[in-house]
């Protein structure tokens, strides 16, 4: 297989970037923007993998981690309750024990205090980070402040709200209680029998085509120079030199600087560089109702004792839910998601008549301090990391690609970045 150097003359470093989904196609625009010579690797379609099946939020008030107490009293229904919110397969149990063992760690008191710490500086400059990489793509118009809202049925589903209204009020997020009149103003074509109570954080945005967002993102960095390279990614070798090779199934090349940015796989390329992490994937699914014409809902309504999401996408309403351990292999299992689409029917009448046109599996990737990894290997300061951003990966592409980009042109940080590290693992 021949060795191709991509490294440029004329004081233009290279950089690969390793996958081609949300954050994958924000880092390349960054860089790009700054003048690196980016090449982005994937098998795939650019935003065509998980990056396609979210419910389009930029949460700017997502400070409370998936660990909690409360979650932690659940867990024994993860494990024996097939149709519960969360499922784990029984046999993927020993795989992802100790994964597992972390996330019950992280659900403590006091380290849920400190990951909403680092979370917020993340997610409150999310939207901003989103803006400013529109401009430089002509994305503006697939970026809304609509912000995001939460609706409760029942008093003791709002009570369970508590700890994260707590983390909100400390970390200064703008959040309002809502009554149920104040909903119905947001949000007319919802059953008025479907909640009591609302939670609303103005400042969040929301995408309602996520894949054409990637797309635009990285059809930016590709007008500054940037090319995809449409190869599965074999191996990233750190060579003798200060250079970084990427082998593929079909070349080799070199760059100055990687950044890995695969995902629910970024793992494996992690442990050749020589670095450990814990990374699994909270497989999330999607059905997507067929488009009635009508605006149906202005943004994702989330139900949080449903553990469901219904959102407005480009081509109908998307009814997002599921938290399923089970691996990278497994086949997906439609059951659960399928059981929720008489409920979204009940919530939205207007899905009354609506088919069932797509039903979809994703794969997050997921830290079980719910913490992403961004930063430079402590085995190689030339490979950087993105991965790992869980259920917030189009809420923190945008300001994981400006940290990536400051931290490969030596900027000062922004803040202290030591949260994200891969070594905290």
């Amino acid at each position: 297989m021949p060795l191709t150097s991509t490294n440029s003359t004329g004081g233009q470093r290279s950089v690969a970037v390793v996958g081609a989904g949300v954050v994958g196609a924000a880092t390349a625009l960054a860089l790009a923007q700054r003048g690196y010579l980016v090449t982005v690797f994937d098998h795939g379609e650019v935003g065509a993998g998980t990056s396609s099946g979210n419910a389009g939020g930029i949460v700017t008030g997502a400070v409370t981690p998936t660990a909690t107490p409360g979650v932690l009293r659940s867990i024994p229904s993860y494990i024996f309750d097939p149709h519960g919110a969360a499922v784990l397969r029984p046999s993927y149990f020993f795989q992802v024990l100790p994964w597992l063992l972390r996330f019950i760690a992280a659900g403590r008191p006091a380290r849920v205090a400190s990951i909403a710490q680092a979370l917020a500086p993340l997610v409150a400059s999310a939207m901003q980070a989103h803006l400013a990489l529109a401009e430089l793509s002509g994305a503006r118009e697939l970026i809304r402040p609509v912000g995001w809202l939460k609706v409760y049925k029942s008093e003791a589903g709002f009570a369970d709200s508590a700890l994260e209204r707590e983390l909100m009020a400390q970390h200064g997020v703008n959040f309002s209680v809502l009554s149920a009149t104040e909903v119905a103003d947001l949000e007319p074509k919802l059953e008025r029998n479907a909640y009591t109570r609302g939670l609303f954080q103005p400042d969040s945005g929301f995408v309602n085509y996520p894949t054409a967002l990637t797309q635009v993102y990285f059809e930016a960095a590709r007008q500054r120079q940037a090319q995809l390279v449409r190869e599965s990614v074999l191996e990233i070798r750190p060579d003798a030199s200060e250079d970084v090779s990427i082998r593929t199934s079909l070349s080799t090349r070199q760059f100055h600087c990687v950044v890995i940015a695969a995902g629910a796989w970024s793992g494996q390329f992690a442990k050749q560089i020589g670095d450990s992490v814990s990374l699994d994937t909270e497989r999330g699914y999607h059905i997507s109702f067929a488009s009635t014409g009508d605006a149906l809902l202005r943004r994702p309504v989330c139900f949080p004792e449903k553990h469901c999401v219904l959102s407005p996408m480009h081509d109908g309403i998307a009814l997002v839910s599921g938290d399923e351990l089970a691996g990278l292999t497994a086949p997906p299992d439609y059951r659960r998601i399928r059981a929720l689409a008489p409920f979204a029917r009940s919530v939205l009448p207007g899905l009354a008549k609506q088919t069932i046109q797509r039903e979809w599996m994703g794969y997050r990737p997921s830290t079980p301090d719910s913490l992403p990894v961004i930063g430079r290997s402590p085995k190689r300061k030339n490979v950087f990391y993105a991965f790992g951003h869980g259920h917030l990966g189009l809420t923190l592409s945008a300001i994981t690609a400006q940290l990536i980009a400051g931290l490969l042109s030596n900027d000062p940080d922004p803040y202290d970045l030591s949260a994200y590290a891969i070594n905290r693992f």
